[in-house]
């Protein structure tokens, strides 16, 4: 009975340590968490866009506003089906990029939407300041696009354009640059 009491004392103490940990390092915006699609759709993205990310959603957070990501990485298979929607399939367009022709089959572009009471705002009057949020910190916004003003859209080509990384694309057959 005695050791039992001695690993459940263990136990509580390990636990205390580890919430102060989580809790330091929260503080210390380490690592910061935002929803849990968020965080997963985050792990897809280039690590250096992905960081400018993380940077847009936690000025937002600063100033109260709830940004998720609700798109990131996208294969060919999903972003053809994308381009198939209001031409060969139902839907509106939303898009005029094939497979290798978006930002995203690089793994650098997001598409963001600010959160409400857990409801994503589409028709949202904060849409010019979060893409200047996003352009502060060297983001391309698509709401500043004229083909298709495209506001949730955020990307960072590094330099590059989608056509190089598409050459790339069709000489290596590998999409992520």
């Amino acid at each position: 009975m005695e050791i039992k009491k001695k690993y459940v004392y263990t136990g509580i103490a390990l636990g205390i340590v580890a919430l102060g940990v989580g809790l330091y390092l929260s503080r210390k915006k380490i690592y910061e968490h935002f929803d849990y699609k968020t965080d997963l759709l985050l792990l897809s993205l280039d690590p250096v866009f992905r960081k400018k990310i993380k940077h847009l959603l936690s000025k937002a957070r600063d100033i109260g506003m709830e940004l998720r990501v609700i798109s990131a990485y996208r294969d060919c298979a999903e972003q053809n089906k994308l381009y198939a929607q209001g031409r060969t399939a139902p839907g509106k367009i939303v898009t005029n990029a094939k497979c290798g022709k978006s930002s995203h089959n690089y793994k650098k572009a997001v598409d963001i939407v600010e959160f409400k009471n857990g409801q994503p705002l589409w028709n949202n009057p904060n849409w010019e300041k979060i893409g200047q949020m996003g352009e502060a910190l060297g983001l391309e916004w698509g709401g500043r696009w004229t083909s298709i003003k495209d506001k949730p859209h955020f990307q960072d080509l590094a330099g590059k354009t989608v056509a190089s990384l598409y050459r790339e694309y069709e000489r290596t057959g590998i999409l992520a640059a």
